[in-house]
């Protein structure tokens, strides 16, 4: 293992407070908004069929549309992801890349499909992610976001593939209204070029939190992708004025290079491993020696961190290993890590070892989402415009931010994550999902890790990493909770509604800091009727959706 670099208390002390300060930045953004601030009865709701929780009303709905047109899990996954490139634009986006994990309830089978950047061929990328050279035609890399829809709808859709692209297409020539937190992140290199301010710009100033965003030209790229199939993104038009801008800015990309396209995806089996607390894990191998952590420092015993600083600080060295240990992950060395009899044999040097210095370094600009079919298919995963910052370099082409290579490994290697890591995690039992959680960006490690944790190890939801969002899977009924951090509290049924619509906007919370929430509910369907209740975790069957930003959940 790696040697340690020594920290002390007061280190420790304050790099939990600058993490606080990080979670209580978007509460002070979003501050002024106070009619938007949720109650206790909107964190909850129940149902018996379908269940869609994204990160926009808008992508809930469109994935909604699809399973209503008779697509599973994976086209209401692909349909509400298109629609994030249009109403995230930025935080993701076609120029981007992809992701999705398929669980199919028939062969009980689990498949990942990855659209990656892609690079240049003739590139060296001899450059890191500080350097300026990411912010020029030099790092524009080869979209992968495409060839990875492609590759899933070919394996798992039902629908025919313009099907998917309806609600997007429409999104972008009618506009939306742009929600706090795009508004907010469009101030970092939204309005960098020409074309985004075209875009952004209204009376000398970038357009607000509720303002609508009209984006007619991302509509006609999405409209000759969704007639004439991915081949018109890295073959026609696009591709040529894609490697012209590139080339006008020092970059060597060439049409050859967009061309393979095909190439890129990777599609691939995952095996659940380990065995934490009777439970399977499907997640990179350094989340399932966290969660193998838990159960080798009993931090059950500890209690919840808002109670106990001892769970706290055990919760601190447990993502401290495994944030450092991510240079000594491999695919040699990923059976020691999956193993618990190696969490265990740790257990002395992860506790009672001298703190080390532990910084995040991670891509926060990120889509995550999860969709469940009646037929009991789920799809999960994340999708990005994959920069470190939103909107990338600001460099648009036919209406599409692009993503910037911020050095080798990143289009050539593992991609923007650490090795070893991944953006969401799932716990099954008897082979079915019994637990599946994300949080992109910042929290894209410890807050999924967190609130698996505060379900397993103490039947509820402690403080976690930005957003959480549960659903039950199993029948006879799901449940979607929508929970404050730092309490528990009553929960209330949602019943006799076919269709409804829970929208909600909230800030970042860190597995460390303090945090608050803010939202807003709306069921514009019909009435419901509510009854009342508390959690029950025998039989409860969750899924969390972290996010910075809004939180939507559709279910029927």
């Amino acid at each position: 293992m790696r040697d340690h670099h020594p920290l002390t208390r007061r280190q420790w002390l304050a790099n939990a407070a600058a993490s606080a300060v990080v979670s209580a930045a978007p509460r002070l953004l979003f501050s002024q908004e106070g009619e938007q601030f949720s109650k206790a009865k909107d964190h909850h709701a129940s149902g018996k069929k379908n269940l869609v929780t994204t990160t926009s009303k808008e992508a809930s709905e469109a994935a909604l549309l699809a399973i209503s047109l008779g697509g599973n899990a994976a086209d209401a996954y692909l349909t509400a992801t298109l629609t994030q490139t249009v109403v995230e634009h930025g935080l993701t986006s076609i120029g981007g890349g992809f992701s999705v994990n398929y669980y199919d309830a028939k062969t009980g089978e689990i498949t990942s499909v990855v659209g990656p950047l892609g690079p240049a061929k003739d590139e060296k990328y001899d450059f890191d992610r500080k350097s300026p050279v990411t912010q020029t035609g030099r790092a524009m890399p080869v979209p992968g976001f495409l060839a990875g829809v492609h590759a899933a709808h070919k394996r798992f859709g039902k629908l025919k593939w313009e099907q998917l692209f309806g609600p997007a297409i429409q999104h972008a020539n009618e506009g939306f209204a742009v929600g706090p937190l795009l508004a907010s992140a469009a101030k970092s290199k939204a309005a960098q070029h020409e074309e985004g301010k075209a875009l952004w710009m209204k009376e000398g100033r970038l357009l607000r939190a509720g303002e609508t965003l009209v984006q007619k030209q991302l509509g006609k790229t999405l409209e000759r992708v969704s007639t004439d199939g991915p081949e018109s993104l890295y073959t026609g038009e696009f591709a040529k004025n894609y490697v012209r801008r590139a080339s006008s800015d020092g970059g060597v990309i060439t049409m050859a290079d967009m061309a393979a396209w095909a190439e890129m995806s990777r599609v691939a089996k995952q095996s659940l491993e380990g065995n934490y607390r009777g439970y399977q894990i499907a997640a990179a191998g350094l989340i399932t020696y966290a969660l193998h952590l838990n159960e080798a420092l009993d931090l059950k015993s500890s209690g919840l961190a808002r109670k106990s600083p001892e769970s706290l600080f055990r919760q601190y060295r447990i993502m401290e290993e495994v944030f450092l240990s991510s240079p000594d992950y491999s695919k040699k060395t990923h059976e020691q890590f999956v193993s618990p009899d190696f969490a265990r044999k740790r257990v002395d040097d992860v506790l009672k070892s001298p703190l080390r210095k532990l910084t995040f370094d991670a891509i926060f600009n990120t889509c995550f989402l999860i969709v469940r079919d009646q037929a009991g298919n789920v799809a999960w995963g994340t999708h990005s415009i994959n920069t470190p910052t939103a909107f990338g370099a600001g460099i648009m082409v036919d209406g599409v931010y692009a993503a910037h290579a911020m050095n080798r490994e990143h289009v050539r290697g593992s991609g923007g994550s650490a090795p070893g890591v991944s953006t969401s995690l799932a716990l099954f039992k008897d082979g079915k999902p019994h637990l599946i959680a994300g949080s992109p960006g910042f929290g894209f490690v410890h807050g999924p890790w967190q609130y698996c944790t505060g379900i397993v190890e103490w039947g509820a939801v402690p403080h976690c990493g930005d957003e959480p969002t549960t659903v039950r899977l199993a029948p006879p009924r799901w449940r979607c909770l929508f929970r404050k951090p730092l309490r528990r509290q009553s929960v209330r049924d949602v019943e006799g509604a076919e269709d409804q619509v829970f929208q909600r906007s909230a800030v970042t919370f860190h597995w460390i800091g303090g945090g608050a929430h803010a939202g807003r509910r709306s069921d514009p369907a019909r009435r419901t009727r509510r009854s009342g209740g508390r959690l029950r975790s025998s039989g409860l069957i969750p899924i969390v959706c972290s996010r910075v930003g809004r939180v939507s959940g559709l279910w029927r």
